[in-house]
């Protein structure tokens, strides 16, 4: 997800999941496995 976000390598694993989100904007309908959209099936990657 961070190649495909383009983020920087040197963020701490805790601040990334504290701090960062991907909208859902950036995945088609079916890359979910609910109509809420809050989950993603395994092996997608935005």
């Amino acid at each position: 997800w961070l190649q495909a976000c383009d983020m920087k390598k040197n963020i701490l694993l805790k601040n990334l999941y504290n701090n960062y989100r991907v909208c859902s904007k950036h995945f088609a309908r079916h890359m979910f496995l609910n109509n809420l959209k809050n989950r993603l099936q395994p092996h997608i990657v935005p």
